[in-house]
This record gives structure tokens, sequence and C-alpha cells, in this order.
């Protein structure tokens, strides 16, 4: 699991959208048999930047911030195979995917598992004869005869992304197809360094126990030339005989495959002879009998429908996607389905060809739109996806009315350093979904959003804020009804150090983050706003320095330290009487984006739960480690509290009279936890640096209260330091420090 927390968005059956981004932190040990969400952003070799975040070994939410906003260079296609790895392809890569430059490069899961934030590594094979050279782009860190060791970061990624963009272009105007011009001289193959030779073919191929037939694929772009691109080619009898993303070249590919019932997917791609992305066209053939020498066509032209929205109020599109998972007979779920989509971040326009219901095995389609309103006093927008479908219908524009969206007014607040553009995210959940992507779109912070959700897959969403490049929260899976008005927070503070009560994991996905059972006992914290269900932490849009650490002790031994991590586990933790204290750091002092909550340190006092405390039964579908049936998952009684302070959207006072809003719980996963009484809170502020603390006024009870203390003229234009303390009838203790909670503005009132 990643640190404090991170972004996200594809989309599967019982997943929740992911969390922003994190800087990874290292997993506690013993945790290797643990299905853990894990969220990362990794880089692409054109700059682009991923979110993915993986559940249950899998990758579920992705959602992509491109590396240029000009119009045109926002389209994406991707395919999952038949491993489940999933691969993000920019569409002017796309060309040049099998010919120069490797799909590995492309393969998300494996970056998303590498160790460098920011970095690819990558190795460059130099044609026989060719003099080694520095592709553009590229860091080269060795050479040795034929190949190269090198990086590529963001920055250096855009350089490469332009010249994709260059030799797309001169293609175009040559009247060649694009792709046709080598993109670098003398260089044979970039890949990434420790793939091994995908080549341009990811998935499971045919197996030579089967007869073999040839089947003969041809693809057309919107104009009628062949294309240079790829073609998923799913057995849907059974996926594990031939199930492989191919390469097509000059609008060909012939491959060998047993006898039986197939589907095709080819993302299709036109250029302009600027090299901008004009359109995208996602070509698809549910059924194919192959019983002997076989040739089908995937011809753009077809591809008649656009994925638009009808919307209430006028709203421009910045987004668009549709995507097209495969099941077989054999295993029938979605899950690990064979999936194809394309992406448009942008205004390009997202084509698709009309296709009945599959005859075998079945077919999950659905689309997504986001657009936003006109830049008034009055910013809204829409987030909309359509009805999941076994067909691919000729009108592919998601109608909705008023009563049939439900009102959310979002509350976007950042740090005063922090850079005011931000991003968003949004994604619908739903049974049966296939892997799919959010949108992640620009939203200047602070900022105050009215944000119209559609329900036809169950109204449950995952949304995202990363208010400038260092933090970044996600929100819980949240039910939406239609008709109804909600208000959601991001990032108000102060932000501090904790958990929540969670609908799902912290970060999405079904593990619990602070259990106990057959001795096992992890406990991992993150970064908190004001919202009881949001989890955060560092973002790696921008590699920030940020640090953790994390200690363990058990009846005042240390039982369990480390740095780089927030979280902390041990085994053996079976005795009923023993008492534990956690203490967790996280510093972003380091970070000249942000003022603000710069460090916090939270220190847990608890016991275990006992075998008869039902309350904390962990119930499904979550799962912690060393549960079975003898030794269920029992939620650990850690508390939390939830800071709301009387600021503005800077999270600065401008007031001499403060007031925040306190509520301190018990975590909860799914409803369970401890029910034990709050018995006693109180609030600390100091003005010094925490050389010394004045008690605040503390108005409530029951965990729910109101603290109330004096800005004084001298703390004008300086970040006051908070505590906060609290326990429950149980014994169990909390004490949590934040440095520079909040901001006093120079002249208060």
């Amino acid at each position: 699991m990643t640190g404090a927390l991170a972004l996200g968005v594809l989309v599967t059956a019982t997943a929740t959208l992911g969390a922003p981004a994190l800087a990874a932190q290292e997993a506690p040990p013993g945790r290797a048999g643990l299905e853990v969400s894990d969220t990362r952003t990794v880089t692409l070799v054109t700059g682009d930047q991923v979110t993915v975040t993986t559940r249950s070994g899998k990758p579920s939410v992705l959602a992509v911030r491109p590396a240029s906003r000009t119009a045109g260079n926002g389209a994406f296609l991707s395919f999952q195979d038949g491993s489940g790895d999933r691969y993000v392809i920019p569409a002017a890569a796309q060309p040049y995917v099998g010919r120069q430059l490797d799909l590995s490069l492309f393969d998300v899961t494996a970056l998303a598992k590498g160790t460098q934030a920011g970095r690819v590594p990558v190795t460059v094979s130099y044609a026989r004869g060719a003099k080694p050279s520095t592709p553009t782009g590229l860091t080269l860190t060795s050479t040795s005869g034929a190949s190269a060791r090198g990086y590529t970061t963001a920055a250096s990624g855009r350089k490469l992304a332009r010249l994709l963009k260059q030799r797309i272009a001169a293609d175009v105007k040559a009247g060649h197809q694009p792709g046709s011009t080598p993109l670098f001289p003398g260089v044979a193959s970039l890949g990434r360094t420790g793939a091994g030779t995908e080549s341009a073919t990811a998935g499971s191929g045919a197996s030579a126990k089967y007869k073999l037939n040839i089947l003969r694929i041809t693809a057309e772009d919107r104009s009628g030339a062949g294309v240079n691109g790829q073609v998923l080619v799913t057995n849907t009898d059974d996926a594990t005989m031939m199930t492989a993303v191919l390469p097509v070249d000059d609008g060909i590919e012939k491959v060998a495959v047993p006898s039986g019932h197939y589907s095709l997917a080819a993302p299709v791609v036109d250029f302009d002879a600027s090299g901008n992305v004009t359109a995208q066209s996602l070509v698809t053939l549910t059924d194919l009998d192959v019983t002997g020498a076989t040739s089908t066509d995937l011809d753009a032209r077809t591809a008649t429908a656009q994925v638009t929205a009808a919307t209430p109020r006028p709203a421009t599109a910045d987004y668009a996607a549709a995507t097209w998972g495969r099941t077989d007979v054999a295993n029938g779920s979605i899950d690990w389905a064979p999936t194809a989509s394309a992406v448009s971040t942008d205004t390009t326009p997202v084509y698709v060809n009309p296709q009945p219901a599959a005859t075998t095995g079945k077919v999950a389609y659905y689309t997504q739109w986001s657009g936003h309103g006109p830049a008034t006093g009055d910013p809204y927008r829409y987030d909309l996806a359509g009805r999941l479908t076994d067909e691919v219908a000729a009108d592919q524009r998601i109608k909705v009315t008023g009563k049939q969206l439900a009102t959310v007014r979002e509350r976007y607040a950042r740090d005063p350093a922090a850079s005011p553009d931000g991003i968003i995210t949004s994604g619908e959940l739903g049974p049966g979904l296939p892997a799919a992507f959010s949108a992640a779109v620009p939203q200047t912070m602070p900022a105050r959003v009215t944000d119209y959700l559609s329900g036809n897959n169950g109204g449950v969403w995952i949304q995202q804020s990363f208010p400038g490049k260092s933090l970044a929260f996600t929100s819980g899976d949240r039910p939406f009804t239609a008709g109804r008005t909600y208000t959601q927070d991001w990032a108000r503070g102060p932000v501090g150090l904790g958990l929540g009560q969670y609908t799902n994991g912290p970060y999405g996905g079904s593990e619990c983050s602070a259990c106990v059972a057959d001795g096992n006992l992890l406990a991992f914290l993150a970064t908190t706003d004001s919202e009881a269900d949001h989890a955060g932490g560092p973002s790696v849009y921008d590699e920030q320095p940020a640090a953790f650490g994390a200690q363990l002790y058990r009846d005042g031994t240390l039982i369990d330290d480390r740095t780089n991590d927030s979280g902390v586990f041990a085994d053996g933790q079976t005795a009923p009487d023993a008492h534990y204290r956690l203490v967790a750091d996280q510093d972003f002092s380091g970070d000249a984006t942000l003022s603000q909550s710069t460090t916090a340190r939270t220190e847990l006092t608890f016991g275990l739960p006992s075998a008869s405390d039902t309350d904390s039964l962990l119930p499904d579908p979550f799962t912690c480690e060393g549960q079975s049936a003898a030794t269920p998952c029992r939620v650990l009684p850690l508390l939390t509290a939830r800071l709301d302070l009387a600021a503005d959207d800077l999270n600065t006072s401008h007031r001499t009279t403060q007031s925040m809003g306190l509520d301190i719980s018990h975590v909860t996963f799914g409803g369970a936890g401890s029910r034990a009484a709050i018995t006693s809170a109180a609030v600390e502020v100091s003005f010094d640096g925490g050389k010394t603390w004045q008690k605040t006024a503390l108005h409530g009870s029951k965990g729910h209260y109101r603290a109330r203390w004096t800005n004084p003229a001298s703390a004008r234009g300086t970040s006051p330091a908070l505590r906060v303390t609290a326990a429950d009838a149980d014994g169990n203790g909390l004490t949590e420090t934040i440095t520079h909670a909040y901001s006093v503005a120079a002249t208060t009132s």
C-alpha cells in the first residue's frame, strides 16, 4: 500500500475508484499474502502520467493526465490483456508501437511496480552496424556493444512526444501512413528495462497443441488507409487459448489461431498534417467464427456513433471514453477479461461502430463523458456514465434529465503555497463494469463547483482531488441518489494523519488497514482532511520530499520500527491484556509547495479487541492477513480525529475569535469497529512553534465538539500549531499534533 495516499479511475464490479496518487512507502513485512490496494502514479516515456490503483493483484482504477493540454494531444488508447496487465498508449505513440517503441513501455501495471518515481528505465537496441547515439528524450547511463541503458522523465518525455508529433506530421504531409518514417536513426527498438522481449504482443498466444488456422485482419482509418496500430484478439470459448494484443502493420495482421469463436477490438487513430489527433475510433467485432483460413476487416469508417451527452444545462466536453470488455464461456468474469478503450481527455471525438449482443460469452460495454459549463459565476460540470450493455448501440448519446442526476456541491480548498493548477477525477462504480478510465480534468483551486452525477450503473461514485502538485485525496465509494443534493469538502484542514470511517478500504479495495487476525496486527494511517471517508497523501505528479515514520510498542517495548511508512505490522499479537502504542509521523517540511500542516504526529494507545466483541468483527467483503473461519478479522479500537476549522478555502483564518469543529470517533470498515463511548477530548493551540500550549474552550459531547480560542494580534501572518487529545471508555487514547496547522491572515476581523 502506498504511503499516506494518492489518485485514479478504472472500475471493476466490486472495486471502488481509487486513492490519490502517492509517493510509495515501504510495505510492512508479513503482508505478502495480503491482497492490498495500492495506488501509484507512473510516467510514460512521452511524459504523460497515469495513476494506477491495483486491487487484488489487478489494476482497477486508472486516470490519465496528458503532458500537454494542447488540443489534439489528449487522446489515449488502452488494452488489458489476458494476464490482467493494463497498457495505456498515447495516440501519438501508437503508430510506432511494435516498430521502434516496444509495447512494454506502456505497461502501466508493470511500471507501477517500479521504485523510481517519475522515471522510466529503458533499454535501447541499436541496428546492426549503427553507431550508438542518444535518442531524443532519453538520458543514457551506460552503453555496451549494440545496446544502452538509461531513463526518461516527465520533462524529457515531452521532447519525445514532440518528436512523435513531428514525424507523424511529416508522414501525413508526404501522403504516407503515420509511423512510416523511422523515429530514431540507427535504433532497432526502445523498451522498458527488465521487461524482456515483449515486442508488440502481449497476452496469451495460441498453443501449439491446437490445430491452427491463419486469421488475416485488415484495419483502416477514417480515410480508408491501412493503419499502423494494434488489435486485441480474444478466443471467446476460452480466453486462455488465445488472447493477445497484436501489431497491425500497414493495415494488415496475420496470426495463427485455433479453431473457435473470437472477438476483435482495435482503437484506430486519425491524424492531421500537423500531427494532431483528429478522431479516435474503437472498432470492434463481437463474434467471429474461425474454422479455417479466415479474413475479416476492422474499418474505422463503420464507426459512425460518436460518444456524446445531452445535458440539461450547456456543457463543453473535456472527457469522453468508450470501454469494451469481452468475457469468454470458460471463465465468464469481467474482472480479468480482455479489454480495449479509446479515451479522449480533450475535445477529440471518440467514435464506435454498432455491434449486436454476443452469441458466445458476453460483452461488457459502457461509455463515460464529462463536461464543464461556461466560465460564469456559477461553475458547474457533469460527470456521466452510460449504462452498461452487452451491445454497442447505434446511438451513443448519454441522455439525462435533471431528475436523473445527483447534485454535489464540491468545495475545493488548497494550501496557500500550492499551485492553483489542480486536478479532479470522478468515476462511477457498478457491478459488472470492466476496467475503465475516469476523467482527470484540470481545476483551478480553490473553487466551488456544482457536480452533476449520473446513476446509470447504481449511482456509486468515487472522486479525487489534487490540490496543487504535492497532495492528493480520494473519497470512499459514495452512493448518490438522483434528485438529492450533497456537499463535499476537499483538503479542508487542518490536514492531519489518522484513520476514518470507510465504506471500503481507505484507498478503495477490500483490505482492512487497522485490523488483527490470528495474531497479525496491521495499522496503516493516511493523510486526513475534514471528510471522514477521505484518505490522502503525497502526490507523485511532481517529485517532492516527504518523509514518514512509524513505531509500534507493546507494553513499552518496541516491536516494529520503520521509515518511509506510516504503517506498522507485527505478528504473534494474541495477548488480550497487552497495551500498545503506535506513533506515526508525516513530514512535508521539505516541500516548498506546502506551508500548512508541514508535520503531523499521531500517537494511538489501544488494546486488542476481545473475542466476544462482535462490533469489531470485519464484515464481508473486507479481508485482512491471518483471516480464517477460526480466526476472523477484528477492527482495532483506534481513535481518529476530524478537524474542520472556520477558515477560507486557503485554510486561512481572518478571525480574532477562532472556532473549529472536532469529531472524535473510532476507525470503522463497513460499519464495524469499536463502539466504546468517547469520554474526553481537548484541543490546545500554540503560537510559538510548540514551546507553550494554551487550552481552548471546548463545547459538546459524545465525540462531537466545537473548540473556540483567540488568535492574538501577534499571530497575524503566522501559522499556529494544534494538539488534539481524546480517550474512550475502554482506555484507548489519541494525541495528534500538527505544526503550522492553519494560517492567520495578516489582518483579522
